[in-house]
């Protein structure tokens, strides 16, 4: 198969790219997925990867050389990136699989002593290019980052995104720019700093209060702050904010410049100290850095402050959750009316989901595209739907719907997995097997100090026990209005040294895939809390926010232990509690049906 996207082939652009690559001598280029803030998600315009791949998952890195090219793409899309890779000229790199070489060393294997690795290192961390070095030395491989080459041969690249940028109310966000201003400057002056530049757009957002919608499903805008112990610069184009947030930012005393004078304020300061975050800092942005500064490289302050809600947050996120409930119960009930006429694709079931939660004033659309796999579809662990090659849900198998909403007071995400009707003993035992995973994550009592790592190994047990595994993360953290993927922390299998602390919130969401066959997942969101004080230490637990019933039909009861089926028949008794209030008529109906104690 040859893909076909704007009327040129995947190998006509790989052609392209490689003949500007000889003219400039370079003999590597790297394409990430990044923007220029290391976002997840990113506007089209930086969408390079996707555009000359015809991979559209979220992650995932194109590397070209002269003559071949590879794209390394994680556990998520190894089935998806198989599919649109087909034709390509690009080979798939399944990261994190043996045998498979990480990016760094396959160029230094691949290419000759002294040549040249090139990239856009406006859209490349700090991080990235220093762990890239570490193989290119034995070789003396050099670096060339001060051009795009996309821009010669992406004839129509979208314009930078310039939507208008509105205010998030202190109210709403429990805490006034000030105070969190207030508390950056706190974190920076403790790290021996006296500016600090945040660069990733959740944490901007957050710090000023604003929202906007450059990035699709990510309420967030383009800009850089730079804080100093007496000032805050935002980096924006000014026209963009609306009246209301720009008298609030004005009373606040911030200071607004170009989005492009960026790098210039960098190379004007002079002996002193300076905070960055490698992780999300451009390679271009710290070669503007002067050389007199003294450079302080850790997280981003804002991104460990935002991470831990407060009181006004974690409250009025419960109230986006019973929100949230009440759609996905009437999309539960309006699905099991339709299953049955063997008319119900995958787009109608998307379209219909989104219908739901938008008869809520608050709603502002998804958190991210819906996943609604039906069948083998589920087994691809990003899925997304298409018109011309989405399936009919019929009434047997299993379909998997993982969907989330966008409010001022919160960000939802949730998968549930459906029993469309007879299923195979397999398909019972894989989603009785997940439910034990994510029963075993929700029961978790742990002590201060636990990473992710340790939790996702507790919920992958009973999954291991029966020699069976799910190739992605347990968990993640979540925004509060902003991104759905939010860090520091996580709960997988790659360490990161992140303690999970009260006020975090982190999913909770084994699965198991079997490919051409079925797709399972089960997710909450949680909040971890503080639970018990004893001798040996302070303990935390966690705190379910989501509210929607968990489909008990596919589940082999006898495979549940009694401790199971207490938690099960409690969270299906509180989500009864929770919603029944906001349901009337056949939807309270349905309810109290579907959490009936098992």
């Amino acid at each position: 198969m040859t893909i076909t996207i704007n009327q040129l082939t995947t190998p006509e652009k790989l052609a392209a790219l490689q003949s500007a690559m000889k003219s400039q001598n370079i003999h590597a280029w790297i394409i990430p997925s990044s923007d220029p803030h290391q976002s997840e998600y990113v506007a089209d315009r930086w969408n390079g990867r996707g555009w000359l791949s015809g991979f559209d998952g979220s992650a995932g890195t194109v590397v070209v050389l002269q003559e071949q090219a590879a794209l390394w793409t994680d556990g998520r899309y190894f089935l998806q990136a198989e599919e649109q890779l087909a034709g390509s000229g690009i080979e798939l790199m399944k990261q994190g699989q043996p045998d498979v070489p990480p990016i760094n060393r396959w160029i230094a294997d691949n290419l000759e002593e002294g040549q040249v690795v090139g990239f856009d290192g406006k859209v490349v961390s700090l991080r990235f290019v220093r762990n890239l070095k570490v193989s290119f030395d034995s070789k003396s491989l050099s670096l060339k980052t001060d051009l795009d080459l996309l821009n010669d041969i992406w004839r129509d690249r979208p314009a930078m995104p310039a939507e208008s940028v509105f205010l998030h109310s202190d109210e709403i966000a429990g805490k006034s720019r000030e105070e969190k201003l207030a508390e950056v400057r706190k974190e920076m002056t403790a790290a021996g700093a006296d500016h600090v530049l945040l660069t990733a757009l959740d944490d901007i957002a957050w710090l000023f209060n604003l929202r906007g919608s450059d990035v699709e499903c990510n309420p967030v805008f383009l800009a850089y702050a730079h804080i100093t112990k007496n000032s805050a610069q935002l980096f924006i184009n000014e026209s963009r904010i609306d009246k209301s947030a720009l008298r609030a930012l004005k009373a606040s005393s911030v200071e607004l410049r170009a989005y492009s004078a960026i790098a210039d304020s960098l190379s004007s300061l002079d002996n002193t100290a300076l905070l960055i975050d490698p992780a999300t800092t451009s390679q271009s942005l710290f070669e503007a850095i002067a050389d007199s500064v003294d450079v302080i490289e850790t997280t981003s302050p804002a991104r460990n402050l935002k991470a831990i809600k407060n009181p006004v947050e974690i409250k009025r996120m419960n109230d986006c959750h019973r929100r949230d409930g009440v759609a996905m119960v009437r999309f539960m009930r309006w699905l099991e009316d339709q299953i049955s006429t063997g008319t119900l694709t995958e787009v109608t079931l998307d379209e219909n989901l989104q219908a739901f939660r938008a008869m809520a004033p608050e709603f502002k659309g998804p958190s991210f595209s819906t996943i609604a796999g039906y069948g083998p579809n589920g087994a691809v662990i990003h899925y997304r739907a298409e018109e011309d090659t989405c399936l009919t849900v019929q009434p047997k198998g299993l379909l998997l719907v993982d969907s989330g909403g966008q409010y001022p007071d919160g960000t939802t995400d949730i998968t549930r997995t459906f029993a469309c009707g007879e299923m195979t003993e397999e398909e019972k035992k894989d989603y009785t097997l997940v439910l034990k995973c994510h029963i075993n994550l929700a029961r978790a009592r742990f002590l201060r100090g636990t990473r992710g790592i340790q939790l996702d190994m507790l919920a992958r047990q009973p999954a291991w026990a029966e020699g069976q595994n799910y190739n992605h993360g347990t968990g993640h953290g979540v925004g509060y209005f902003l991104n759905v993927h939010e860090g520091p922390h996580s709960v997988s299998q790659y360490f990161l040294d992140v303690a999970l602390k009260p006020g975090m919130l982190i999913t909770n969401e084994p699965g198991m895939y079997r490919n051409g066959k079925h797709g399972i997942r089960i997710e909450n969101i949680m909040l971890v809390e503080e639970d018990i004080k004893t001798e040996f230490g302070d303990f935390y637990k966690l705190t379910d926010l989501t509210l929607a019933p968990i489909d008990t039909r596919p589940l082999l009861l006898d495979k549940l232990n009694s401790a199971e089926i207490e938690w099960l028949n409690n969270y299906h008794a509180r989500v009864r509690r929770e919603l029944s209030p906001l349901l009337e008529g056949g939807d309270l109906e349905w309810l109290t049906n579907a959490t009936e104690a098992i």
